[in-house]
């Protein structure tokens, strides 16, 4: 009899404790995904942070995170993990009641683009580790990986022919009668540019920024579309991070930067482009910009884009035109371009097996590695 009893009461309890479990586990339970920062510079390590917060009284004795990130991704620690097109991860700890457990989880950001992490999945087991409840719970984390910057001597010599051809279009001396807005103060401001007023704000120095009275603004032309059908990805990452560099060269430079291509985002939809700003926080701007891209239109749309610019017929711009392509219908349309009266920069990426042999004065070729990495 005891022994039948004993049953009885360990098959109630174990009913019991199923019946509440089931009904309370999710009760004041919270989970969040978020990446320490919202963008960072391809190769730097960030974290990506769980929060669990459990507040009630019944504690969870196993439970489970689960979630998938780009394979691209590389953390610390790989334990706990599989790695296929994702990389899916799996945390199990246990947490008391009215507790609180967060997780840092340090990785390196290898790819441009931008990631998310819409949601996650958990799993927990009652107390005797058999019934099993589970739910998905939203996520919603982003963060931009932008793109990689050049450094090599050869992006120097290209950058210095860029400013050396704005330089001979611009006056020595600024016309301080013509304000522009303020930036944040560079060691090669003048002393007697700097607003006072808006320095004394607490967010540090603060220049104001003059026009010149012959400025030139630099528009940028990123075509997405290459002639090779063998591997046109590195070219187009190679197009994008010379864009980016010179992007922010230039703005450290003061000057203003526009950017305009035929370049789509993962859902196919039109990137458009950026408008002109000469501050650093737009240097981020264009990096998000162009972390965005995933494709592009069709060729003709680039096309399009060159000849709205030649209606236009603004002389104080300078075009920087970065394309893998540069077929005649392209160089004939930038010729037009430049007969306006615009200075202007013509950056063609190219694999090294077939080469490059410029026609225009304004192109420069950019050799990449067929082979490399």
């Amino acid at each position: 009899m005891r022994l039948l009893a004993a049953k009885a009461i360990i098959i109630i309890i174990f009913f019991v404790e199923k019946r509440v479990f089931s009904y309370y586990w999710s009760k004041g339970l919270s989970v969040s995904l978020l990446f320490s920062k919202n963008y960072i510079e391809c190769g730097e390590k960030v974290y990506l942070i769980e929060r669990v917060t459990n507040d009630k009284l019944l504690p969870l004795p196993v439970f489970h995170l689960k979630f998938a990130v780009d394979r691209s991704f590389i953390f610390d620690e790989m334990d706990n993990s599989v790695v296929t097109d994702f990389y899916h991860r799996t945390d199990v700890f246990s947490i008391m009641g009215r507790q609180r457990i967060e997780r840092k989880l340090g990785f390196v950001g290898t790819k441009r683009g931008v990631y998310t992490i819409p949601s996650a999945n958990i799993t927990v087991k009652d107390f005797f580790l058999i019934s099993s409840f589970a739910e998905v719970v939203d996520a919603d984390a982003t963060m931009y990986v932008l793109p990689t910057k050049m450094k090599v001597p050869k992006y120097l010599d290209i950058f210095s022919g860029i400013m050396g051809e704005i330089k001979s279009r611009r006056r020595l001396m600024k016309d301080e009668t013509l304000f522009r807005g303020i930036r944040d103060y560079q060691t090669t401001d003048r002393f007697r540019n700097i607003n006072w007023k808006q320095s004394s704000r607490g967010t540090g120095l603060k220049s104001n920024l003059y026009d010149y009275s012959q400025d030139v603004d630099v528009k940028i032309l990123l075509n997405l579309d290459t002639e090779s059908m063998i591997k046109p990805e590195k070219l187009i990452e190679e197009s994008i991070s010379l864009v980016s560099s010179i992007a922010t060269d230039l703005l450290k430079q003061g000057l203003s930067v526009s950017i305009a291509s035929n370049a789509v985002d993962k859902d196919g939809r039109d990137l458009g482009a950026v408008a002109g700003g000469a501050d650093m926080a737009h240097a981020v701007l264009i990096d998000r910009y162009l972390a965005a891209i995933n494709g592009s239109r069709y060729y003709e749309e680039f096309l399009k884009i060159i000849d709205h610019e030649s209606l236009d017929r603004v002389k104080n711009v300078h075009y920087i035109i970065v394309s893998p392509y540069h077929k005649q219908e392209q160089t004939e349309k930038l010729d037009r371009l430049l007969a306006n009266g615009s200075s202007m920069n013509m950056i063609v990426p190219y694999y090294n097996t077939l080469g490059f042999t410029p026609d225009r004065d304004y192109m420069s070729g950019w050799e990449v590695d067929y082979y490399g990495a």
